[in-house]
């Protein structure tokens, strides 16, 4: 049987206190003093992971108690050293790979100072969220009647390795890339990448509201911890797969604008009779890609370390296609902000973006 151990952490004080309740009675610093203190522990096992192959999988959940701001703000020594506990702690139970999940990816120079401190395989798993990204932004795309070819598509994020890997994996299929970054830098080296692997050029900026405004299609996937995609700045019709975790579109888009369609990227369906046994967020049986990807490997027996840094080749995201498929691990639907979309609610999105004017104030 195939083992793995996965990294979690709270996303916000709400989900500090699904564990302990009176964290909606005290001041949030007081939550994420606490939290700095606390060491790394076992939150589930998941069970039932079975694929189309026979091939059986078991895992666990630790989490690493620090909230996003605190991954970012807080002495980055101090931060490894409590991820590396974490390992440690799947390490005991049997894992022979772990995944760092949200934020724990985005440490040390994305998870390679982790690998270099334990002696079990670590993977992010943004390889399968990459896939499931592009999966499912050319889904949304086709039931909102967009035409890729001929659509504008922006990358929030793009400098990120699941951002700039969507990007060159999207621009040889649109009409026109737009990319938004924090560092034009960055930017204008991945520009570079693009138009060596698809011949596209791609507009380049650091002003995320203007480059919304222009597209169709939109893939947003920052480290940011509060939200970068507003509704005054969507088009009626657009479509937005939104990758991070915390997510960067506004609550207040599933408000205010029902003319567009916002997508959750990476959420699949688990083969077998899955069960995480602790509460995501998601149906029984669905998990993140990247915790999928773990699975996958688990039930592969591929024991090495698989998505780490920010460079992801094409090869590699072409193969983790072909290992979920050989698995039974897929898509799983259209979901928007924690529920699934049925077809009569996609239709009444794309008739409320037809009956819209197109000014230059939305809402």
């Amino acid at each position: 049987m195939g083992k793995f151990g996965f990294l979690v952490h709270p996303l916000s004080i709400e989900d500090v206190a699904k564990k302990y309740k009176i964290a909606r009675k005290v001041s949030p610093k007081l939550v994420a003093g606490v939290l700095k203190r606390r060491r790394p522990f076992v939150i589930s096992e998941a069970t039932g992971i079975r694929s189309s192959t026979g091939a059986e999988a078991k895992g666990w959940f630790i989490a690493v108690p620090l909230l996003p701001h605190q991954m970012l703000e807080l002495d980055e020594e101090f931060v490894i050293k409590k991820i590396v506990k974490a390992c440690k702690i799947a390490r005991k139970r049997g894992a022979r790979i772990v995944g760092l999940g949200a934020f724990t990816a985005l440490v040390g120079n994305g998870g390679r100072r982790i690998a270099d401190r334990i002696d079990i395989a670590v993977t992010t798993g943004n390889t399968y969220t990459i896939v499931t990204a592009i999966e499912g932004i050319k889904r949304a795309a086709a039931v909102m009647d967009i035409n890729l070819s001929e659509a504008c598509l922006t990358v929030v994020g793009a400098t990120g390795s699941i951002g700039s890997a969507c990007a060159q994996c999207l621009a040889p299929e649109v009409g026109e890339l737009r990319l938004v970054g924090r560092n034009m830098e960055r930017l204008e080296y991945l520009v570079g990448e693009v138009k060596r692997i698809s011949k596209k050029d791609a507009i380049i900026s650091t002003d995320i509201s203007a480059c919304v405004r222009e597209a169709d299609v939109i893939i947003s996937v920052t480290g940011a911890v509060g939200d970068v995609i507003l509704p005054e700045d969507i088009k009626p019709g657009a479509v937005i797969c939104d990758v991070a975790r915390p997510r960067d579109v506004s609550q207040r888009v599933a408000e205010a604008r029902g003319d567009v369609l916002v997508i959750e990227g990476g959420i699949v369906n688990v083969p077998g009779d899955a069960d995480l046994n602790f509460d995501f967020g998601l149906p029984k049986g669905m998990a993140l890609a990247c915790m999928a990807e773990t699975m996958i490997l688990a039930l592969e027996g591929r024991y090495e370390d698989y998505t780490l840094g920010k460079d992801i080749s094409v090869e590699k995201i072409g193969e983790m296609q072909e290992l979920a498929k050989k698995h039974g691990f897929e898509l799983a639907g259209l979901r928007s902000f924690d529920k699934a979309m049925t077809p009569a609610q996609i239709e009444e999105v794309k008739k409320k973006a037809r009956s819209r004017t197109r000014g230059q104030n939305w809402i």
